[in-house]
């Protein structure tokens, strides 16, 4: 379920999924189409890489782990859960099943 919320709203709510991305990301493109055809049951919020500052700036160890997009992190109530790099609908499943 792609949200309308912030990205201050998805990482405090219960499960929330914050998804980096760029524009020029092949792989990005991928997991979108994937997940339009399987949504993920929990507010997510696509975010660009360059416009992300704020959440960076709050997430400092986040922002340190992005290495190869799209990048996915995991969030409980305001806390990083998981990360999730190169991430597949595979992927995101894996780390969800060990939370």
């Amino acid at each position: 379920m792609a949200c309308d919320m912030e990205w201050r709203e998805v990482v405090s709510s219960e499960l929330g999924a914050v998804i980096i991305t760029a524009d020029d990301c092949l792989h990005c493109i991928e997991l979108q189409a994937a997940l339009i055809e399987s949504p993920l049951s929990f507010p997510n919020l696509w975010i660009e890489r360059k416009g992300a500052r704020e959440l960076f700036a709050e997430y400092p160890l986040f922002a340190a782990s992005i290495d190869v997009l799209p990048f996915v992190g995991i969030f409980s109530q305001g806390e990083g859960k998981a990360v999730i790099r190169a991430a597949t609908p595979e992927r995101i499943a894996e780390a969800l099943a060990i939370l």
